[in-house]
């Protein structure tokens, strides 16, 4: 499905219909950013530096009628070298959600569409560190026809169908298209507890070897005070693969959000399979803790994170990932703030029988001219490390400074 076309039938849609007693709202802003990057393509030897141009116009659309509702977001980025090290491209950012109840309170068809630019690690986010390398624009498409039950009070059973289609530009990125039969059931059993079941069967077509998976799942919600709860969700999948046979997954998301007199902590573990860009599929095992504070004008937070990621077919170990990061900003006016973040971990590459340790570090500052004008100055340091692996051996400088324009 080409990029757009469901944000351009939902346009014309709207622009037709006209429907009483609908709200609709429109926002747009231009963005001109100037960055100054002394190792644009993140190698360790011959480093190349240059200036980059950004314009990013931005539009968004929000449309809300009795049975309709979408909204619509969606930025240009025009990209401009000065001494041509890549040439002049444009990204394109969008995020359409759309939800029409075609039949009142019983039958609902759901429309969602994001394309935007992806990093084509699992493990690594590359998109925090450069604006192309390691990256392919991605496009996910879902739609969701489902019917809404409510078979007695607080009782809600949703069953339905999604047919999703995941593309990539990079031929090296695994294309999918998943069709995804439902049913998920949720019960208030009291002011403080919530119960929920699911069933799932999902046919993947991939690049790589098809299968077809049967998910069972149940789980809890308490809530004991104001803003803390606990939860436990188990489940049990079954993946049959096309040329390796069966795969049993066991999954689970566990934990406690406590919140003290000054700020907030969460435990979780969990066990999930998640998209690979460059597999069929990986399990991830994850354990954190994170900390919030309560702090209007000084908010920080704090994380500590062990991250396993596995085969899902063969179990086998490919990487563990553990680190810790941090933010922290203080607003000395409504219209000045400045903030600080620092991240720091180390991938451990079971195939390579080697690690990279990475740490980014980043100072920002935001300033309000006026009601319509912001400015920005963002400097970020990178720094990545592997005895083995070459092309993790870099260091990057990349300060910014940006004007926001919203009309």
């Amino acid at each position: 499905m080409k990029t757009g076309q469901i944000a351009l039938f939902l346009l014309l849609v709207f622009f037709a219909s006209g429907a009483q007693g609908a709200k609709f709202s429109a926002r747009s802003s231009l963005s001109v950013d100037e960055e100054y990057n002394d190792n644009i393509y993140l190698t360790e030897r011959g480093r190349t530096t240059d200036y980059i141009t950004r314009l990013m116009p931005s539009l968004g659309l929000n449309y809300k009628a009795p049975l309709w509702k979408w909204d619509l977001a969606y930025t240009l980025d025009f990209r401009h070298y000065l001494h041509g090290s890549v040439s002049d491209n444009f990204a394109h950012d969008l995020n359409l959600n759309n939800s029409t109840e075609l039949l009142k309170k019983f039958f609902y068809l759901d429309v969602k569409e994001q394309y935007t630019r992806s990093s084509l690690s699992l493990t690594r986010n590359y998109t925090q560190e450069s604006l192309f390398v390691n990256q392919s624009d991605r496009n996910d498409v879902a739609v969701t026809p489902h019917f809404t039950l409510r078979p007695g009070s607080g009782t809600t059973v949703d069953v339905g169908y999604t047919y999703e289609n995941i593309w990539y530009k990079e031929s090296t990125a695994v294309k999918k298209q998943d069709n995804n039969f439902y049913a998920e059931a949720k019960k208030e059993a009291s002011d403080n507890l919530e119960l929920t079941a699911g069933a799932l069967y999902q046919i993947d077509h991939n690049d790589i070897e098809n299968f077809n998976k049967t998910d069972l799942h149940a789980g809890a919600k308490y809530k004991y005070a104001p803003d803390c709860y606990l939860f436990l969700t188990g489940g049990d999948s079954i993946f049959d693969f096309k040329n390796s046979g069966t795969s049993n997954q066991i999954s689970w998301d566990a934990g406690v959000n406590h919140r003290f007199a000054s700020f907030s902590a969460k435990l979780e573990t969990s066990s999930r399979t998640v998209e690979d860009p460059t597999n069929i599929a990986d399990r991830v095992d994850a354990y954190s803790i994170s900390l919030l504070s309560d702090s209007v004008r000084t908010p920080v937070t704090l994380s500590l994170a062990l991250s396993e990621y596995r085969d899902v077919r063969t179990k086998t170990l490919i990487t563990r990932d553990y680190g810790v990061a941090g933010t922290v900003s203080h607003n000395f006016t409504e219209d000045t703030k400045v903030s600080a973040n620092v991240s720091a971990d180390r991938l451990e590459d079971k195939q390579q029988a080697s690690y990279t340790n990475r740490l980014l570090s980043g100072l920002g500052l935001d300033y309000r001219l006026s009601r319509r004008v912001a400015l920005t100055l963002n400097y970020l340091f990178i720094y990545s490390h592997s005895p083995k692996v070459l092309t993790d051996r870099y260091l990057n400088n990349q300060l910014t400074a940006g004007t926001t324009v919203t009309f």
